[in-house]
């Protein structure tokens, strides 16, 4: 026991007034002397509270961090918001609970005359009903931003393989008839008999190629004049113009030229060559 008045000093260095009964009542800290006499911080109901809280959001970063997102603010909200709200709104309320706890006071009051210092009753609820809401708000917000997955993008679609281009069509011959079985006797423009089916072989073939255009060309050897061969040239291929019309052959596939005895295909100096010169040749347009 020890007398009233005299102070004493805890382990804290923290002065202590005896009671009425001569004991000091242990300290109002985080903690309370051991019945060894050593100070120890996790008998209290803080102490306690503290290493409940600190353990929990160890295990809570831990985890974290094993799940951590790219940081992005916009983006769903989800589990990687709500657990960690969850869990620090637990945390915070047990902080809070502390914090309250250690702001506990006393009060004078006067009992059978005697003044004394009692402990105010405890509100350890408001220390809950801040820091429940803080923790949430805090690890939410922090989760939302480093736990809560993006959406994800979708993968652009396979591109679709481009057909080959279809080869062209092959270029379309054009067909040149030549008549040189066409002859026509010296200085004449008659078609005679024996050229009669060369030029029915003729009309066959345009009859069936109905596209085609032709230059029916007249020709000379080289006796005469020039004027006098050109305008026997383009005699010989109006006849065999006409001949073709008759027959069926359109006449806006047909054109004559003359070309009197410029384009000779044998030599003029011999009769066998003046008679190959003298003939009508059928040249199909481009």
């Amino acid at each position: 026991m020890v007398p009233r008045g005299i102070p004493v000093f805890d382990d804290l260095g923290q002065s202590r007034t005896p009671n009425s009964t001569g004991k000091v009542a242990p300290s109002a800290g985080i903690g309370r002397e051991s019945r060894t006499g050593a100070f120890d911080p996790t008998e209290g109901r803080a102490g306690r509270r503290l290493c409940s809280a600190i353990v929990v959001l160890a295990l809570l970063v831990q985890v974290g961090c094993a799940a951590i997102q790219k940081p992005s603010w916009n983006k769903p909200w989800g589990k990687g918001a709500a657990i960690p709200a969850a869990v620090c709104a637990a945390i915070g309320a047990g902080v809070g609970v502390a914090i309250q706890d250690q702001r506990q006071g006393t009060s004078r009051v006067v009992i059978d005359g005697e003044e004394r210092r009692v402990s105010d009753p405890e509100e350890l609820w408001k220390g809950a009903a801040v820091g429940a809401p803080i923790g949430a708000v805090v690890c939410g917000v922090l989760g939302h931003i480093f736990l809560d997955r993006a959406p994800e993008t979708p993968s652009p679609p396979a591109p679709t393989a481009t057909p080959a281009p279809e080869p062209p069509p092959p270029p379309v011959e054009k067909k040149r008839i030549v008549l040189r079985g066409v002859h026509f006797d010296f200085d004449r423009s008659e078609i005679r008999p024996d050229s009669r089916p060369v030029l029915d072989q003729a009309v066959a073939i345009l009859s069936e190629e109905r596209e085609v255009l032709v230059v029916i060309e007249g020709h000379t050897d080289a006796m005469g004049t020039d004027e006098y061969n050109q305008r026997l040239s383009i005699r010989r291929a109006e006849a065999v113009y006409r001949y073709l019309v008759n027959r069926g052959i359109a006449p806006e596939r047909l054109r004559v030229e003359g070309y009197g005895e410029s384009r000779p295909v044998a030599d003029n100096e011999t009769d066998s060559g003046r008679a190959q010169n003298r003939r009508v040749e059928l040249r199909v347009l481009p």
